[in-house]
């Protein structure tokens, strides 16, 4: 009986033990597969009140971006040796990360987030009549969206949607409001 005891003692903390490697390996698969330099917000970066609205805090966006019926992902990532931090996008059927706009300050963190645009048609900031520099690169009034795509959003303030183009293969941004 004490062989049995011992032998379940010992079978239960092999198990933990297996676990504990596992949920440790897949963590670092994970964090290994971000652009080098790059990581996910921490905890404090995710405190601000209005983040709270979102499981994912506005740091991720999932949705078929490209229109080829696979998900893609999208992330607000942090570098913390230049203190920026950035939005990338990891299509499916590239399986790489790739940066979408330019850095911004780390500081600025708390006021930015990321959200899902439905497809749709969307009056854009030249539609609106913001400003004429809105207009003045030929943007549309509107944003006619076949797939999901990209806010990039600075709260209560400015937004910018990023969306795949058909024609040129790549992601396009355009002012939605200002």
């Amino acid at each position: 009986m004490k062989f049995l005891s011992c032998f379940s003692l010992l079978s239960f903390r092999a198990k933990r033990g297996i676990w504990v490697f596992l949920v440790l390996f897949c963590e670092l698969a994970v964090a290994q597969d971000l652009p080098a330099g790059w990581r996910r917000p921490i905890k404090t970066e995710a405190a601000d009140q209005w983040r709270q609205k979102s499981q994912t805090r506005f740091f991720v966006v999932r949705g078929d971006f490209d229109g080829d019926g696979q998900p893609d992902l999208a992330e607000l990532l942090v570098n913390p040796t230049s203190q920026k931090f950035a939005l990338f996008v990891k299509l499916y059927s590239t399986g790489k990360w790739q940066q979408l706009g330019d850095p911004y300050d780390l500081g600025a963190l708390q006021r930015f987030g990321i959200d899902l645009v439905k497809p749709g048609k969307y009056e854009t900031a030249c539609g609106k009549g913001y400003d004429e520099s809105f207009c003045a690169h030929g943007e549309p009034d509107y944003l006619l969206l076949s797939h999901p795509a990209i806010d990039f959003i600075y709260t209560e303030s400015a937004d910018i949607v990023f969306y795949w183009d058909e024609k040129t293969k790549a992601f396009r941004e355009i002012a939605m409001s200002d």
